[in-house]
């Protein structure tokens, strides 16, 4: 599957899971798929900018692809890919949208990027860790009420903490559909 195919097909509504694919990318993919990824990025960003605008994706699609993309199909990718909601795409959502999600949840990567989270090396995170992390130095400040709601998305047994299953069973998508022989989300 193409960068290009993984990038229309990225669906990421998690805060937790959206830093965790992006420290993934950023910190532990290899360098040849950086670098395909770049020469992608560069040819649909006809302007430089560093940024790519719908047009450049629906103008990328058809010249480097051969595919046409309907409105709703970018105005859909952007939905999903634009995690900051600026209206364009940046280098660093292309890369987390557009890279195979088998090769950003390796268990070595998931290890990795757990640990990230898990500060105290204590095997959980917790409130604390997640706070610490998502607001990258406290110039964001997350209310109690947004952790919270990351936690309870993701811990499964209720325990007010994640541990590395269900940090795992999140960034992989599995359900107990999925666990009982049905569709992953």
């Amino acid at each position: 599957m193409s960068a290009l195919d993984n990038l229309s097909r990225f669906n990421s509504d998690v805060t937790l899971k959206q830093a965790t694919y992006s420290y993934i990318a950023s910190q532990l993919m290899g360098k040849q798929e950086r670098d395909n990824l770049s020469k992608v990025f560069k040819a649909f960003d006809a302007n430089g900018d560093g940024k790519l605008s719908m047009e450049e994706v629906k103008n990328g699609y058809l010249n480097h692809y051969g595919r046409i993309m309907s409105d709703a199909e970018v105005e859909a990718m952007f939905k999903a890919v634009d995690t900051d909601n600026s209206g364009f795409i940046d280098y660093s959502e292309f890369v987390v949208a557009a890279t195979n999600q088998s090769n950003l949840t390796s268990q070595e990567k998931l290890h990795a990027a757990f640990r990230m989270f898990d500060k105290d090396g204590s095997g959980i995170i917790s409130a604390d860790e997640i706070r610490e992390v998502l607001c990258f130095g406290g110039s964001n400040a997350m209310t109690a009420e947004a952790v919270d709601a990351i936690i309870k998305q993701v811990d499964e047994n209720g325990d007010g903490e994640i541990q590395f299953e269900e940090f795992v069973t999140m960034m992989t998508g599995l359900d107990e559909a999925a666990a009982q022989g049905g569709t992953t989300q």
